[in-house]
């Protein structure tokens, strides 16, 4: 049986394929088969989009590089999920641009009917990395935060943070319409600004600036925010790298972080089978509020537009979702910027 997918054959250019559906493997008793409903862009996988990951080789596989996914399950191997049960779910090794996909059992939780709209329920997917972050830094009630990096995830944060007990949550983005939406979220105050356009006017007027207890660097795919943060937080402070790195090696401003006495805490994959239920529970009961963040929506056919919008930060694009009920597209889309 063949399924349609889209392959991604060299930088930011997408080609229809056909592909065999996969297949449960035999013995396998953790992995369920899943009909794609909705898939969601996040920020890590623009760097495949961009083809910036040196160690990956184009063409990629077909379906990559999407992880966020909602669908329903068509055979499990196992007794956790049945046919027709509606999950989120991780798509193994990434391969979400495809009408079906694998997934290990405990990277996936069940949707029940009041979970409301599948297409924002991807949210529930980033969400669950964003509690993780926050509960490594233990009690939070009372202390300030800055997120450097209002995207979706950096968006999550402030509104975590603040659930959470954080004291003051401060955002900190270039982007107005962000920085807006953040102040609907629990953000209490936002600058305007790059980060290190912040950490100038910090140097220049240090009364101004009020170093926060922690500061999280949500943007990542470069090497400089980093050291941003290492700036703006204050003397035995916590600086929680949360945005993803596309280089192995990065120039740490090491006499900074030394001096401040300070704690540089990374946070990445938690427990998914863990998190995913906590974080499926938490947007079931704030969905009002937090499913607004999944947009745009547009047809699986345009994911092409959809990754060359989300890279470059287009106005109302937050967190973009593509609908796996439309697969219709001419035999080449190329996107070329």
């Amino acid at each position: 049986m063949m399924m349609k997918a889209l392959q991604l054959v060299r930088p930011r250019v997408f080609e229809p394929v056909r592909v065999p559906v996969p297949r449960l493997s035999s013995g396998e008793s953790d992995a369920i088969l899943v009909r794609t409903l909705w898939g969601a862009l996040c920020g890590s996988d623009i760097a495949f989009y961009a083809g910036n990951k040196r160690h990956r080789a184009f063409p990629l596989e077909p379906g990559a590089p999407i992880h966020e996914c909602v669908g329903e399950v068509v055979e499990s191997s196992g007794g956790r999920f049945r046919p027709g049960d509606r999950v989120l779910a991780i798509p193994e090794d990434n391969r979400g641009l495809a009408e079906f996909f694998l997934a290990r059992s405990s990277k996936a939780v069940a949707l029940s009917e009041d979970i409301g709209d599948s297409g924002a329920a991807c949210l529930i997917q980033p969400l669950s990395t964003v509690m993780n972050s926050i509960d490594r830094l233990g009690d939070i009630r009372g202390k300030s935060v800055a997120v450097v990096g209002l995207g979706p995830m950096g968006l999550l944060l402030c509104w975590y943070a603040n659930l959470r007990g954080a004291g003051a949550v401060v955002g900190i983005d270039p982007n107005a319409e962000r920085c807006r939406i953040a102040g609907g979220l629990g953000a209490a105050r936002t600058v305007c600004r790059h980060s290190l356009e912040v950490v100038h006017a910090a140097r220049r007027f240090p009364g101004e600036w009020d170093p926060p207890d922690v500061c999280i660097e949500a943007v990542g795919h470069q090497m400089t925010t980093i050291n941003d943060c290492l700036e703006l937080v204050r003397k035995y402070g916590t600086v929680v790298a949360f945005g993803v790195p596309d280089q192995a090696v990065y120039a740490l401003e090491y006499e900074v972080f030394f001096r401040k006495n300070a704690r540089l805490m990374a946070t990445v994959t938690p427990d998914w089978e863990e998190y995913l239920a906590r974080a499926r529970d938490l947007y079931r009961d704030n969905r009002a509020v937090l499913s607004p963040l999944a947009a745009p929506r547009m047809p699986m056919a345009e994911a092409g537009e959809a990754f060359r919008m989300y890279e470059r930060h287009e106005q109302g694009v937050i967190k973009a979702l593509l609908d796996a009920g439309s697969w219709e597209q001419k035999k080449k889309q190329t996107i070329r910027t």
